[in-house]
C-alpha cells in the first residue's frame, strides 16, 4: 500500500464513528468552519509574524562619513570633525556652513544646516590632509556666526541706497547748474 492510501484509510477509520454520529451534512459544515478559522489564523499568525519594516532613518554627519572608502588616518580625522558637526561645535549654524563653503569656492544656497554635510564633506575631501588636521586642531570653527546678521544687513542696505541712487534723477538745483548754500540761519541763498 502507498503512503498515500494509508493515510486516506487512517482518515476514513476516524471519521467514519463522526459521520455515524452526526451524519455528513453535520460533520462536513463542521470542518468547513475549522478550514475557515485555521485561514484566519494563518493569516493573522503570518501577519504577526511579519517583521516591521524598517523606518528610514536620515544618515547624520558620522553616518556619511562611516561609508567612505578613505584611509585610515584621513577617515579618523573626517570623523571627529562629522561627530563635531553633528554636536554642533564645528560650523554650529547655517550662516557658518554657508561661510565655509563660499571660503573654499563652493558657493550656493544652504538651506538646512543638516542637509548641507555632503556639501562640506566634499570640500573635506577636497582639502589636503595637513589641512584637515589643522581644521580639526583648531578648535570650534564657527566662522561668522556673531555677525553674521549685521553683515548681511549692512550689505543689503548698502545694495538699496546703491539702487535708489542710480535710478534718481538729479535734484532741480543739480539740473540748472545753479549752487545753492544754505546758510545757518535757514536762508536759501543763489551763488
Amino acid at each position: 500500500m502507498t503512503e498515500k492510501k494509508s493515510k486516506y484509510h487512517l482518515l476514513m477509520s476516524l471519521l467514519a464513528p463522526l459521520l455515524r454520529e452526526w451524519g455528513y451534512d453535520t460533520v462536513r459544515q463542521c470542518l468547513d468552519e475549522a478550514h475557515t478559522e485555521q485561514a484566519k489564523g494563518n493569516l493573522s499568525l503570518a501577519a504577526h509574524k511579519r517583521k516591521p519594516a524598517k523606518e528610514y532613518r536620515r544618515p547624520n554627519a558620522v553616518d556619511m562619513t562611516e561609508r567612505l572608502d578613505a584611509a585610515v588616518e584621513r577617515k579618523e580625522t573626517l570623523r571627529a570633525l562629522a561627530a563635531r558637526f553633528d554636536a554642533k561645535t564645528f560650523l554650529p549654524t547655517t550662516s557658518d556652513v554657508r561661510h565655509f563653503l563660499e571660503m573654499r569656492g563652493h558657493p550656493g544656497p544652504v538651506k538646512q544646516r543638516q542637509d548641507s554635510f555632503r556639501r562640506v564633506l566634499d570640500v573635506l575631501l577636497s582639502m589636503a590632509d595637513d589641512e584637515l588636521m589643522q581644521l580639526q586642531a583648531s578648535g570650534t570653527h564657527a566662522g561668522p556666526t556673531q555677525l553674521g546678521p549685521l553683515s548681511d544687513a549692512i550689505k543689503a542696505s548698502s545694495v538699496a541706497v546703491r539702487f535708489t541712487e542710480s535710478n534718481a534723477g538729479p535734484t532741480a538745483a543739480e539740473a540748472s547748474g545753479e549752487a545753492r548754500v544754505k546758510p545757518a540761519n535757514g536762508d536759501v541763498v543763489k551763488t
